[in-house]
């Protein structure tokens, strides 16, 4: 079986000259990350993106989201209900926040 990346490179040569240059960037479904990468590696990437059209961000954000699903994938059992536990906290930390954030106050002050 191939590999989602494998997949996803195949997919890019097939539609070379089709398909949009941008993705979605705005959905709450979707979060940025601005991470460091290694200069050599992000020429490859800038060179990959403009052979076939595509947006260097959303290309970076499809290579890193099937690497995230594949690491996931092998984290130990274990480590795994632990992972699901710091997650939930984290998940209750955001909407907390956003609680906070979206409280109103009608005295002015």
């Amino acid at each position: 079986m191939k590999s989602k990346i494998t997949q996803l490179i195949e997919k890019l040569c097939a539609d070379k000259h089709t398909g949009s240059t941008h993705c979605d960037v705005t959905s709450s479904s979707i979060k940025t990350v601005n991470t460091p990468i290694p200069t050599e590696l992000f020429h490859e990437l800038e060179a990959i993106s403009s052979e076939y059209n595509r947006d260097i961000h959303c290309l970076a954000g499809d290579l890193l989201a099937l690497a995230l699903e594949e690491a996931i994938e092998n984290i130990p059992r274990e480590e795994k209900f632990h992972l699901e536990e710091v997650r939930r906290l984290h998940e209750i930390e955001e909407v907390e926040l956003h609680n906070r954030q979206c409280q109103f106050n009608a005295g002015g002050s």
